[in-house]
Order: structure tokens, then C-alpha cells, then sequence
């Protein structure tokens, strides 16, 4: 095997460099070992080096900073301009990440930003980016804010809760849930779970909880049980447009087969019930009865008054 030229294994230890303060701000050290795990790379990683690397990116237009021990490549070869609004909205957006109420999510928006600010010609220097992921959320409620870092640490312990929450006419309910996720919909925040007892995935509002408790068992993480497969008549065909988390199965001229893995069941029942003669459950058996005895409870009240 012919040995590379020297010349060229500088610049290709100069592109790897490049490629890897792209992706977002390292220190020294972390990029050495980076470079290290790199097959195309022998191991020159002196000062000099390194400075001579710098100087050869900076000589191509490209600067780079060193912020708190770690160096961060200010632009791109490549810059986009955006115009004021556009940059009020990046903020705004970027100002209300906690509403994914996620430590993993929020860190993803995080690197994703570091990212996508190199390419941006006047949006915000990373010092502002550290800043907005930094500050606090702003709580009104502590009991709130507590019970939020609360499930998420569950969350992440994997294991199942018990979940004491009120219903409408402040009946309470006892349910054990894998947790999954915490969401924000119309203000409201909501734990999602699901429930192999049921066999669903519930949405509980974070405001109806009166008491959590950890079980000892884990999750098994297993929610495809949970799917529920119905058919669409008449108008709703074309009409129809599937949610975030349902996708088609089959259809015909006059039909539509749809199949939702993750809606709260409770929801997701009163909203068929809406289509009337229009939708018809398919699967599982068990939401075809509930669906029934929802139709005759109605219809009950409706007699009643």
C-alpha cells in the first residue's frame, strides 16, 4: 500500500477538523480524541499543530472562537441572511422549548441550534444560545413546576406509576401507567401513558393528579397493543385527514382503513363517535363495546331529558 503524502494528510486532518466543529463546540482534548477515532488520521496533535489548522481555516474565511475552554466555529463556507421577523420567530421558537417538557428533546433543540446558527449570518452568537437554554422556565405554579421534574425523572426510571387523578364530577381514578411522554396542547400540559391493564395509551392533565406512586416493576415498554384499526364511509373519505399518529392500511373507492397507535383511547372514542354512521372500529373487539355502551349512555341521557 502506497503511503499518502504528508501534505495530504494535513489537509485531511484540517477537513476532519472542520467537520467536527460543524456538529458543534469542543474542547481541545475532545477534539484529539475524535481525530483519534478517525481511521484517516494519524496521530499529530501537537500545539503547533493545531494552530496551524486554526490559522489555515481562519485563512479561508472562517473563524473560529474559543469560549469557556472550547472552540466554536463562528460561520459556515456557506451563510444564510435572515430578515428580522425571521429572527424574532427563531427566538420566540427557541425562547419556548421547554414546552416539549423533555430533557432529551430539549437537548436535541440545543445541538440542533448550535448547528444551524454556524450557517446563519445574523441570527445569535453562541453566548445567547447558552444563555436561553440556561434560564429557568418560568413557573407561576412551584406545585407545577415540581410535579413536571417529577415525571420526568420517572419517565426515565423506566418503572411503572401509580397515577391518582380526578375525572369530570371530581370522581378520582387509580390507573398504572408506563410513562411515555409529557406534552403541552392549548396550554394544558398532559402525562402520556399507557396502561397494559387496559390495553391503552391514556392522557392524563397534570392539573386532575392528586398522587403519584413508583411501582417496583419496570416498564416493558410495549404499546402496540394499544393500536386501533376503523373504517371511514361517505364524506369523511375525502374529507378525512389522518392525525400525526395514524397512517392509511388500506382503501377502496368508497372506504378508508386507518390504523392510530397513540391517541388517549378515551379521546379517540368520543371523536369516532362524532363521525356517526360514517366510521365503524374495526379492532380491537373491546373499543367496539365501549363504543356501543358510550352510544346507550347517550341515548339514555337524551331520553332522560
Amino acid at each position: 500500500m502506497i503511503k499518502s503524502e504528508k501534505s495530504f494528510d494535513t489537509g485531511l486532518r484540517i477537513l476532519e477538523v472542520l467537520k467536527i466543529l460543524l456538529s458543534n463546540n469542543f474542547s481541545k482534548s475532545e477534539i484529539i480524541n475524535m481525530l483519534k477515532n478517525s481511521s484517516n488520521c494519524e496521530n499529530v496533535y501537537t500545539n503547533e499543530a493545531f494552530i496551524k489548522y486554526f490559522n489555515t481555516l481562519e485563512s479561508s474565511g472562517l473563524k473560529i472562537n474559543k469560549n469557556k475552554n472550547k472552540y466554536e466555529l463562528v460561520n459556515a463556507l456557506m451563510n444564510i441572511e435572515i430578515t428580522e421577523d425571521e429572527k424574532k420567530i427563531l427566538l420566540y421558537i427557541l425562547n419556548n422549548y421547554k414546552i416539549l417538557h423533555n430533557d432529551e428533546n430539549e437537548e436535541a433543540v440545543k445541538t440542533a441550534t448550535v448547528k444551524i446558527n454556524k450557517f446563519l449570518f445574523n441570527f445569535a452568537n453562541y453566548d445567547t444560545i447558552e444563555e436561553i437554554f440556561l434560564k429557568k422556565p418560568e413557573f407561576t405554579d412551584n406545585i407545577k413546576e415540581s410535579l413536571i421534574k417529577t415525571l420526568n425523572k420517572l419517565i426515565k426510571d423506566n418503572l411503572l406509576v401509580k397515577i391518582n387523578y380526578k375525572k369530570k364530577q371530581n370522581v378520582e381514578e387509580e390507573i398504572i401507567l408506563e410513562l411515555k411522554d409529557i406534552i403541552e396542547r392549548n396550554n394544558n400540559i398532559y402525562i402520556l401513558g399507557y396502561s397494559k391493564e387496559h390495553e391503552r395509551n391514556k392522557r392524563i392533565l397534570i392539573d386532575s393528579i392528586t398522587s403519584l406512586e413508583q411501582m417496583p416493576q419496570k416498564s416493558t415498554n410495549t404499546s402496540i397493543s394499544s393500536s386501533v384499526t376503523f373504517e371511514i364511509y361517505g364524506k369523511l373519505v375525502s374529507l378525512y385527514k389522518l392525525k400525526p399518529s395514524e397512517k392509511l392500511v388500506d382503501f377502496s373507492e368508497n372506504s378508508r382503513t386507518i390504523s392510530n397507535t397513540d391517541d388517549d383511547k378515551d379521546l379517540l372514542l368520543k371523536r369516532l363517535l362524532k363521525y356517526g354512521e360514517n366510521c365503524k372500529i374495526l379492532k380491537p373487539e373491546s373499543l367496539q363495546k365501549e363504543l356501543l355502551s358510550l352510544t346507550d349512555s347517550i341515548l339514555k341521557n337524551l331520553e332522560g331529558n
